[in-house]
């Protein structure tokens, strides 16, 4: 097969590649980060490159402009290899690259990466202030946060007052009587003997193999004392590692919440439940899709499965390298892993086929997973440490909702709560402590950035909160790490379509006015549009605009899950009105403003102290679960007793879906408060 040579820039690193590739994919197998949130199948639009020289033939493509295409732009996953080529990642790919699959450092030196803000000639280290947007009234200046919350703090008496710390592994101190010429039974005899003494079952007692071989050496290193960790499974107790001498001030363990776009880990002190430190990162999976579907996909393909396992493996073991870096201690100490994910994350993590929770009846391969030895995956932890996966509800409703529901404590109290989690899927359960229901509607990755010209997550450098002065119509815009923005993500968003239709530049149809004449309103290669911010002030050197077609994909997607939540209370014969508590989780839900998100039909119109913000649930589940396992009890049965509803046969849920497609519903008296801030602005033109 023919090799062909490949120059990218900026850089001028060369790469080979085989006739026919696609070049997506030797970009991503040469390190270069290119994002392409649809897993490289041509609908996303983002994995843009500029062919500079050489051979190419790409297939056209509708998210490219006109302009553009004379350019040389084109997608690098419908370009296929047939020649020796220059390219160059243009800024607007390099940015979002740069905010999701790896570090400044790490572009600069695939690319020579300049970070977003830096003019040319300009070190990072220039105290030349970056561009600056005004801050809205009653907002401070914010990093990148979405990866996770704050070190969370569990206090003893609220541990001794609610439940008891019961881990599944346990750490002994023992003390074993040494050999002699009367007493000559083997080594692993006498390590039975006391843990009999003990209170522990000497007739279901395992060791594995790697333990028994360091057995010898390590008693007689630690003078006959030494410290045991043990774990206790239904058929019996295993021994995980044994250590010289007393080690049982260490006992760890891990929480992971294996997110479809980020991974976050605790690393738990098992003997007083206190999280000792916590890292987060974005899935590495995101180059391969940015959401479950398109995972699903790109797992079909030749080695896609394997890629996608190695991805979010990886993403941990970095993670678990952070935390033990920054704490000095030992991963032969973590002997315990919980995991928290949606039923298609855990799929891969397991490496197993996720491709029947795609296609009708939707079913997986397993909801509940039996506990499997980390080391089979390659975690690094302790080689014999049990990784437990919480159980899943359904096929779109996975372990991180059972989680989230056992955090929330809903399943126990009398209050009709409904819990939502808005992602790339919208997973909501509906219930108290006499019945649960729930189901799971694709928002797509509109609140992500996904679908969205400019749209990108929320990291340095996008706009992540948007006001619209009434009279002038000019924005006033928040952007995170307060440098120049590369784009706009959800928060932002939302809020741009709620200003625009408060200040009367978007009529409820998500139609912009055509009779307002403003120089940020104007027809663009998309259609209509709004100007966010223009070139001169952005760090992708273009305007950054809001299109009509970026607020179809919004409208769609808030449709979704308005009608996800309207039908299940239909389901139970039961309205709005009924909901007592509205809880919101995920990493987008924490930066949401509650009244723009009702202004648009996101959410419900509820009285504002009702909802409530819960942070990362599924973490905060799985720490949980790590540590009881009443509560792991508690998980299970929730996952068992929760009614699954399926809301895409469902023809309700499609005449709430169409009613929904409005700003903020066809039926504005299900919105009362924002009927008369719609009659105000009419009046007032």
């Amino acid at each position: 097969m023919k090799q062909f040579s490949i120059t990218v820039y900026p850089g001028g690193k060369n790469i080979t590649a085989s006739e026919g590739d696609v070049l997506l994919r030797v970009l991503k197998k040469a390190g270069f980060p290119i994002p392409a949130s649809c897993g490289g199948q041509g609908i996303c639009g983002k994995c843009r490159v500029v062919v500079k020289g050489g051979v190419c033939h790409a297939s056209p493509s509708p998210f490219l402009r006109r302009e553009e295409i004379s350019q040389g732009y084109c997608l690098a996953c419908l370009v296929l290899i047939e020649g020796d080529m220059e390219i160059e990642i243009p800024p607007e790919s390099l940015a979002a690259a740069l905010h999701t699959e790896t570090s400044t450092a790490d572009l600069a030196t695939i690319v020579g990466y300049r970070p977003a803000g830096e003019k040319p000639g300009q070190s990072s280290d220039s105290k030349a202030p970056a561009f600056e947007f005004a801050q809205p009234a009653g907002t401070e200046p914010r990093a990148s946060r979405i990866l996770f919350e704050e070190k969370p703090i569990i206090k003893d008496k609220l541990v001794l007052g609610k439940w008891e710390i019961e881990t599944r592994t346990k750490r002994l101190h023992l003390r074993l009587h040494p050999p002699t010429l009367e007493d000559h039974r083997s080594d692993i005899e006498r390590l039975r003997a006391e843990l009999v003494s003990a209170g522990f079952s000497g007739d279901r007692m395992r060791c594995p193999l790697p333990v028994l071989k360091k057995l010898s050496t390590v008693l007689r290193a630690g003078s006959w004392q030494i410290t045991v960790t043990l774990i206790e499974l239904p058929d019996g107790v295993e021994i995980l590692d044994i250590q010289p001498g007393d080690q049982t001030q260490h006992h760890l363990g891990l929480a992971i919440d294996v997110g479809t776009t980020t991974v976050v880990v605790y690393l738990v002190d098992l003997l007083t439940g206190q999280v000792i430190e916590t890292a987060g990162g974005y899935n590495a999976q995101v180059r391969c899709g940015e959401d479950v579907i398109s995972r699903i996909i790109y797992a079909r393909t030749p080695e896609g499965l394997a890629e996608l396992q190695q991805l979010v493996i990886s993403t941990i073991n970095e993670l678990i390298e952070q935390i033990l870096k920054a704490t000095g201690l030992s991963a032969r100490n973590i002997g315990c892993v919980v995991a928290a994910g949606n039923t298609t994350m855990i799929h891969l993590l397991l490496g197993l086929d996720p491709r029947y929770i795609r296609e009708e009846p939707y079913i997986p391969t397993v909801s509940l997973v039996p506990p499997v030895k980390a080391s089979e995956l390659g975690l690094k932890v302790n080689e014999n440490a049990y990784l437990y996966c919480l159980p899943a509800i359904a096929s779109y409703v996975g372990g991180d909702i059972t989680a989230g529901i056992l955090t929330t404590g809903m399943h126990k109290e009398p209050q009709l709560t409904m819990f939502i989690d808005i992602g790339t899927n919208g997973e909501i359960v509906l219930g108290n402590a006499d019945w649960l229901v729930a189901a799971s509607c694709s928002a797509g990755p509109a609140f992500e950035g996904g679908g969205v010209l400019h749209g990108m997550r929320a990291a340095s450098g996008a706009i992540d909160s948007v006001a619209i002065d009434r009279e002038s119509l000019e924005p006033m815009l928040s952007v995170i790490g307060q440098g120049a923005p590369a784009g706009i993500c959800g928060s932002g968003i939302i809020d741009t379509l709620a200003e625009m239709l408060l200040s009367g530049l978007l009529d409820r149809k998500g139609k912009i006015c055509r009779d307002i004449v403003h120089p940020r309103l104007r027809e663009g290669e998309y259609g209509f549009e709004y100007v966010l911010a223009f070139a001169k002030d952005t760090a992708i050197g273009k305007d950054i605009v809001i299109t009509e077609i970026d607020i179809d994909n919004i409208l769609r997607a808030k449709g979704a899950v308005y009608a996800g939540c309207s039908t299940l209370l239909k389901q139970v014969g039961l309205g709005i009105e009924d909901i007592e508590r509205f809880l919101i989780a995920g990493g987008f839900g924490r930066y949401l403003n509650i009244h723009n998100a009702v202004v648009i039909g996101l959410l419900p119109d509820l009285p504002y102290e009702r909802f409530r913000y819960l942070g990362n649930s599924a973490v905060t589940g799985g720490h949980l679960a790590l540590l009881s396992q009443r509560l792991w009890r508690e998980a299970e049965q929730i996952a068992r007793s929760t009614t699954y509803l399926e809301l895409s046969t469902s023809a309700s849920f499609m005449d709430e879906y169409v009613s929904a497609l409005f700003l903020p519903h066809t039926d504005i008296s299900l919105f009362p408060r924002v009927e008369p801030l719609l009659k105000s602005k009419r009046a007032e033109n």
